[in-house]
């Protein structure tokens, strides 16, 4: 019974929690960081956008952002509507020009939310940004991934 209740908490729970990239990184690469969009009835609840760890480095559990990872990964949403909103997050700001739109925009298609960034001036649908850090959690590198709106796949390294 137990297991049928908590199966049904996480089911309805998920429903609302819809994933819109990752991020992985060099150091620790199982521990992956989840950017989601909380959907309710079709449209954006709030807040719009969280984000939160994937353990994997131990035994795959949900963690939130440290305080110091906050400034980083959080969230900055500079726009919000039912259906859309814009985000920023502190690691692409660090990186720059290098980077000439930082701005994620979320949008409902169909009741799903995806997330695009802008890459050599075309919309990408954003899947993964992997980065490149070393021992002084400094950013070598970021390649960014996704889906270009003919379908094909798009990846951008941009070096710090």
């Amino acid at each position: 019974m137990k297991a049928l209740l908590l199966f049904s908490l996480l089911l309805t729970s998920s429903a609302f929690a819809q994933d819109l990239f990752v991020i992985k990184k060099s150091l620790h690469p199982k521990n992956v960081l989840h950017f989601k969009a909380n959907v309710q009835n079709c449209k954006l609840g709030s807040p719009a956008v969280s984000a939160y760890w994937i353990m994997g480095e131990d035994d795959g559990h949900v963690e939130g952002l440290s305080s110091k990872e906050k400034s980083y990964f959080q969230p900055k949403l500079t726009y919000t509507k039912e259906t859309e909103a814009d985000f920023g997050i502190g690691a692409m700001e660090e990186m720059g020009s290098k980077i000439p739109d930082q701005s994620i925009r979320v949008r409902l298609e169909n009741c799903k939310a995806k997330a695009y960034l802008e890459i050599n001036n075309s919309e990408v649908a954003l899947s993964e940004i992997y980065v490149d850090v070393n021992f002084m959690m400094s950013v070598n590198y970021m390649n960014i991934s996704g889906q270009g709106p003919n379908g094909a796949k798009v990846s951008k390294k941009i070096n710090n």
